[in-house]
């Protein structure tokens, strides 16, 4: 699965660089996987360890790369661009904070911010809240005042507030995901009742349809669900061929579905049909996961996606303001698209190798499992598979 993980990730970098859409769907995809992987590591390796242990362990995991790419993207923004210009349109908090006057600012909303720096909890309130630079006075999307900014705006990795969603998945699932399937369904027909509410109160398309913690719950369950699957397939006696098909189905969604969903999105009955292809997601997660869980190279594979996640906007400033963006080969096109997602892939990979990798070796310490052995990576003795 570590595969479609990454893929799922690529999704998001090309989104972003206008090549292809999908970013929405890889979004929603990576929460089902979330669910599935959380479900799984509460249900084993956290069923008889302290609660403090598996918040430790995510932490760990998701902080230190946030702050590194965070520093590096402001470091960046001070060295090489001009003042009154952005670094890039996805990310230049430097452009952003110059026009804040902090001091006038309630303590709440100083607070806010500062949660959102430090942890991204609350990073995807960014989405749909805004505050006026003077005075902090708030706003909804899309009329926000005047004169308003937003957390994300501030935030050196906005693309984190989709973290910010999984963090609060993180805080509830260990009182959750060992439910009865039957209260974890109810929560799901919670989660897509709420969405349906928002859009009779007027509340439809960007960005409430994505960024609203209790709407995008149903795929954090889903996942969940999947996880349940993944437990009795054994009983189910499916034969090896009809489990590939079943990963295959997989693979087959992610590939042709968001453009699909971005043809015909907007009506109220496609929006809630909007799930069901997300439920026949989760329903493969758990066969795609039993073919690859001892797959050392996709097990190494699938731990790049999170550091291209969080890096790609650092590397798409880095080209802009390189010579590289006014070459007339790499410049343009499908050559800066190729070379975007290459230098991505190289950043993701080191910082893999220089963050991830020695701080999973403390994971260790609060219940994070080793991470399968791979060539892969050029024979280093210190892989790990964690989650």
């Amino acid at each position: 699965m570590g595969l479609l993980r990454t893929f799922l990730a690529l999704l998001v970098v090309g989104s972003h660089l206008g090549a292809f859409g999908g970013a929405t769907f890889a979004v929603k995809a990576f929460f089902i996987i979330s669910g599935f992987y959380m479900a799984l590591v509460i249900d084993t390796r956290y069923y008889a360890l302290p609660i403090a242990d598996f918040y430790a362990s995510r932490l760990l995991r998701l902080l230190p790369t946030y702050w590194v790419v965070g520093l590096l993207t402001v470091v960046a923004e001070l060295l090489l661009v001009p003042h009154g210009q952005e670094f890039h349109w996805l990310t230049s908090p430097i452009a952003h904070w110059t026009a804040l006057d902090a001091f006038s600012l309630p303590v709440s909303i100083v607070l806010y911010i500062g949660l959102s720096l430090t942890t991204m909890l609350g990073l995807d309130t960014g989405q749909w809240l805004g505050f006026t630079k003077t005075g902090g006075q708030l706003s909804l999307a899309p009329d926000f005042s005047p004169n308003a900014t937003s957390v994300m705006a501030l935030n050196p990795v906005p693309q984190g507030w989709s973290i910010g969603l999984e963090m609060l998945f993180y805080l509830i699932a260990p009182f959750v995901v060992r439910r009865s399937v039957w209260v974890i369904t109810s929560l799901c027909i919670f989660s897509l009742a709420f969405r349906v509410a928002l859009m009779v109160a007027g509340f439809s398309g960007e960005p409430w349809s994505r960024t609203l913690f209790p709407s995008e719950l149903i795929y954090f369950l889903l996942g969940v669900l999947g996880y349940r699957i993944y437990l009795i397939i054994p009983e189910l006696r499916f034969s090896p061929r009809t489990e590939v098909r079943l990963a295959i189905m997989v693979l087959f969604i992610a590939l042709v579905y968001w453009p699909i969903e971005r043809m015909l999105r907007g009506s109220l009955v496609w929006d809630v049909w909007n799930t069901v292809p997300y439920a026949l997601i989760a329903g493969g997660i758990p066969f795609l996961f039993k073919l690859t869980r001892n797959n050392a190279v996709d097990a190494n594979i699938g731990e790049l996606s999170y550091p291209i996640y969080m890096c790609h906007a650092l590397v798409m400033g880095l080209i802009q303001w390189s010579p590289l963006n006014a070459s007339p080969f790499f410049g343009v096109g499908w050559p800066r698209y190729i070379l975007t997602i290459v230098l991505v892939m190289i950043t993701a990979f080191l910082l893999d190798r220089l963050i991830v990798l020695p701080l999973d070796e403390v994971r260790i310490r609060f219940g994070a499992r080793l991470r399968i052995k791979s060539r892969f990576w050029g024979g280093a003795q210190i892989h790990r598979q964690v989650r």
